[in-house]
């Protein structure tokens, strides 16, 4: 099978921020908010969100999962 069939390229995705914002709203089943989360991955290391979006993933009593994101943003700012 060809590889280019098996994944087809998003058009709206255009830079590693756009990907990564998708995945981010995706995983934390907030859509609505794409914008907020394209601005996150601009501004912070990618590494860093993805470690943020997985603590509040493997949070169990987490009900508003972008509200937590956006929280612990606002906590473990780094120094950047």
């Amino acid at each position: 099978m060809d590889i280019k069939r098996q994944f087809k390229k998003n058009r709206f995705l255009h830079s590693p921020a756009h990907v990564l914002a998708d995945e981010l709203s995706i995983k934390l089943n907030d859509k609505k908010h794409f914008g907020f989360y394209l601005k996150m991955a601009t501004i912070y290391d990618h590494s860093f969100l993805r470690r943020l979006a997985g603590e509040v993933l493997e949070s169990k009593s987490a009900k508003k999962t972008g509200a937590l994101f956006a929280y612990l943003i606002k906590k473990n700012k780094p120094n950047a």
